[in-house]
């Protein structure tokens, strides 16, 4: 049997869904075993304690990789050139590493604020190491499309009533977006114009396999049974 939740496949004797905790079905028994379940299996997040640990990590790694990255990229060419563009990155994860560890104001506000940080800090860099070129050009819009599909994939996650295998697929949709605006940015910052190539391949690969994941979670959900329908 499978749960009328999230459509996991159960054990006969199941009372309550190991992976989303509700009730197989309306009995006694299982209402019990769901409330015991709630409160064996600890809650989502981390403590004020635990995100300052991880921030202080976080901030020892990154630190340390654009640190060796400027020094290797000095020694190599006597001036700073590949190394500019790790240390973006390295900023810009530190960036929404410190607003996650230090804010609770919501995941997406949280977002919007460590986008802000973020951006400003690559402005800050790129005029710091020869004026506003990339910062504006590629950088920032960048950024924009990994907030947006990060955003919008949260939405939709947050909406599903049911969730299992059909999150994959929107997770794989969200990558194929995601590549199509990456190539798409940087052709246009590199030749002056949109060329799209390797990405059109990449989601032309990933949508049969999102669109077979919905197809089963579906399928899941309303109890039908997968091994009549391939005729295994």
């Amino acid at each position: 049997m499978y749960c009328k939740n999230c459509g996991v496949e159960l054990e006969n004797d199941m009372l309550v869904c190991p992976l989303c905790g509700q009730p197989v079905d309306g009995s006694p028994a299982a209402a019990a075993a769901a409330a015991d379940h709630e409160l064996r299996v600890p809650k989502p997040g981390m403590t004020k304690k635990r995100r300052k640990f991880t921030w202080d990590i976080v901030s020892l790694i990154l630190g340390s990789g654009m640190a060796a990255a400027g020094i290797v990229n000095y020694i190599i060419s006597r001036s700073i050139t590949w190394s500019e563009y790790t240390t973006a990155v390295g900023l810009v994860i530190f960036c929404y590493a410190s607003v996650f560890a230090f804010f609770s104001i919501g995941i997406m506000a949280e977002m919007g604020l460590g986008f802000f940080l973020a951006s400003l800090g690559l402005i800050v860099l790129d005029w710091f190491t020869g004026g506003v070129t990339w910062a504006t050009r590629m950088a920032i819009p960048l950024l924009v499309s990994v907030n947006v599909v990060v955003m919008a994939f949260m939405r939709v996650e947050r909406s599903a009533r049911h969730k299992g295998v059909n999150l994959i697929a929107y997770a794989f949709v969200a990558a194929a977006l995601l590549c199509l605006c990456v190539e798409g940015i940087l052709s246009y910052f590199m030749w002056g114009y949109w060329r799209l190539n390797w990405s059109v391949i990449v989601a032309a690969c990933v949508a049969p396999v999102a669109l077979v994941l919905l197809f089963v979670h579906f399928r899941l959900r309303r109890g039908r049974n997968l091994e009549r329908v391939f005729h295994i």
